[in-house]
């Protein structure tokens, strides 16, 4: 997983093969497990720490997370996995309670990113010390070091994807490391700040009597009435009707293929790639 993370990093290997590539390692290590548990029988199962992961409340997605659960997982890692919806409550009521070494947070949409912000706010209030990581398609750098790491005084680190959780969770965690690491994410957090703190001052703000004079007139404003008002139920549709009407561009945004379809399909680096990903959601829609 170490070399699939490496190539997902340096842009030579896609998504669909990470998470390929996890599902045959999940099922290598379950095979493997009751071996190795045997060999260990009488003492007790030495692992790499214990991670609490939970996409944050008002968000219901959870692929990026169960990604880098199945990755973690494959590298020793104990995982408790909260799902989705999670209120910042119960996030912190059970890290105590598991006492578990690293609290992940992931969120899709960008509602999300202000309750990781109370979240972060929160484990503070409630005294927490241990790290915090943080993930999803509407974090970045910028985010975390402008708006969530300033609120914990433990250790913040964003993650660029599922195949760097590994290195990130083994740094945080490592005796000899952690020090230098959380002391140079602080350091990049910080210059990070100071570069937005410049962008802000060079950008020009309306007052907001300015704001309220270029108001939108809806007195002069007539909406078009619709064709249609009601309800209306529309049974027995043939699906494969709306097979011709998918924007397949956000599908493949989502693998994380920047793109868009049908030129997507012949592109020189992921082309080959996404042809084979299309091909495997057309024999699915076929089903």
């Amino acid at each position: 997983m170490n070399v699939v993370g490496d190539l997902f990093g340096a842009g030579k290997m896609f998504l669909p093969q990470v998470v390929k590539s996890a599902r045959v390692m999940k099922k290598a290590v379950a095979y493997l497990m009751p071996f190795m548990e045997a060999d260990k029988a009488g003492g007790e199962r030495e692992t790499n720490g214990k991670i609490l992961m939970a996409t944050v409340k008002g968000d219901v997605h959870d692929i990026g997370k169960n990604i880098v659960g199945v990755v973690l997982q494959c590298n020793n890692y104990d995982v408790i996995d909260l799902g989705v919806m999670v209120p910042a409550e119960k996030i912190l009521q059970t890290a105590r309670l598991e006492n578990v070494d690293i609290i992940g947070l992931s969120g899709l949409i960008t509602p999300s990113l202000d309750e990781m912000v109370h979240v972060a706010k929160e484990m503070q209030r409630q005294g927490f010390t241990i790290p915090l990581m943080i993930g999803g398609a509407t974090t970045s750098r910028a985010h975390t070091a402008v708006k969530i790491e300033p609120n914990y005084q433990g250790a913040t680190v964003y993650v660029t994807d599922a195949s760097r959780g590994v290195g990130v969770a083994s740094n945080l965690l490592s005796g000899d490391l952690k020090d230098d690491f959380v002391k140079s994410v602080r350091e990049e957090y910080e210059e990070v700040r100071e570069r937005h703190k410049g962008r802000e001052a060079k950008t020009k703000q309306h007052s907001l009597e300015e704001a309220r004079r270029n108001k939108f007139n809806w007195g002069s404003y007539q909406p078009v009435k619709p064709s249609f008002i009601g309800i209306k139920v529309i049974e027995r549709f043939p699906l494969d009707t709306l097979v011709w009407y998918i924007d397949w561009s956000p599908f493949f945004q989502t693998w994380e293929m920047a793109g868009s379809y049908p030129k997507i399909l012949d592109d020189k680096v992921v082309g080959v790639e996404a042809r084979k990903l299309f091909d495997d959601a057309q024999v699915m829609l076929k089903k």
